[in-house]
This record gives structure tokens, C-alpha cells and sequence, in this order.
């Protein structure tokens, strides 16, 4: 099983050889695809999945994974590097989220990542199964909740694409 750190490290790993794709984003996704990079988010997603059982890492590998299972429904491959992920690991994630939410143990960034994912897309989890207690959190925090949660780069750091994509969130003074 690898650790958190190990998978972040591989995601800089894949996000630097997606950054180093060129032209328009159908050429890139062109490259990404001949390359076989689509081949290592399904990969990614699933070893995160697999720390939900280690009582140190599984929060953190929560967030991490459904932020790749958003992430891939709602950018372009190309984009990301996330293709298409096995429907059966999307939706152990989601089941996960409904677990940590009905046992009380997710905490308030997931919360208010949840209700940014949400408002942004929401068919994303509904499609793989979301239950009302994970709508029902999401939709009872306000989407812009994650500005109340003084995101600074040095917390996001080491956490692979979710971090990435929150810190760039945050930079942007909209």
C-alpha cells in the first residue's frame, strides 16, 4: 500500500509530464493518450481508495480521491490527465463520503469542498450514486465556503491535483 506521500509525489510525477504536453488541447490530449498517462489516475484513484481502511491516511485519501472524481467528470482530459475512471472505484469513493458524513468523521475542509464540488457540478456525484446525506452537507454549506478557510499554499502543498486546483482557486481574486 503506498502512502500519501508516495501518491502525491506521483501526481507531481504525472502532472509534470502533462505539463510538458504542447498545442491545442486536442493535440495534448492526443500526446497524454499515446504517452499512456490516462493510465495513472484509474491507478491513483484506486490506491487512495485503498488507504480508507488506514485510520491515519483515510480522511486525507477521501479528499484527494473525490476531488479526482470530480475533477475528471468536470475537465477535459487534456486538461488534467484524469480520463475516464473505473464507475466502480468512482463509486466507492462516493460510498465512502457517506460513510465519514452518517459516522460524523469528515471534518470542515471536506465540508466545504464538498459544497464547492457541488455547486460546480453536482450531476457528478448523483451519477455515481451520491446519497441525500452527501447532497444534503454539500447543499447546506454556502459554495464559496472555502474562502472562510484562509487557503495558503504551504496546507496544500503535497496533495497532488486537489491541492493544486485549490490554491489556484484561491489566488484568483474573483
Amino acid at each position: 500500500m503506498l502512502s500519501l506521500s508516495s501518491l502525491a509525489g506521483w501526481e507531481e510525477a504525472v502532472l509534470a509530464s502533462i505539463r510538458g504536453t504542447s498545442g491545442s488541447l486536442l493535440e495534448r490530449d492526443r500526446q497524454i493518450e499515446r504517452s499512456g498517462l490516462y493510465g495513472e489516475y484509474p491507478v491513483i484513484v484506486r490506491a487512495y481508495v485503498e488507504l480508507f481502511g488506514d485510520p491515519e491516511s483515510a480522511l486525507e485519501a477521501l479528499k484527494r480521491a473525490a476531488f479526482l472524481v470530480w475533477r475528471g467528470a468536470m475537465a477535459a482530459p487534456g486538461e488534467t490527465g484524469i480520463a475516464d475512471l473505473p464507475e466502480g472505484v468512482a463509486r466507492a469513493v462516493i460510498e465512502e463520503l457517506d460513510v465519514r458524513l452518517r459516522r460524523g468523521t469528515a471534518d470542515d475542509e471536506l465540508a466545504w469542498m464538498l459544497a464547492w464540488y457541488l455547486s460546480e457540478g453536482a450531476d457528478v456525484f448523483e451519477l455515481f450514486g451520491a446519497t441525500p446525506r452527501v447532497m444534503d452537507v454539500a447543499v447546506a454549506i454556502p459554495r464559496d465556503a472555502w474562502r472562510a478557510a484562509d487557503i495558503q499554499p504551504a496546507t496544500m502543498v503535497r496533495r497532488g491535483q486537489m491541492g493544486r486546483y485549490f490554491t489556484a482557486l484561491a489566488a484568483d481574486p474573483r
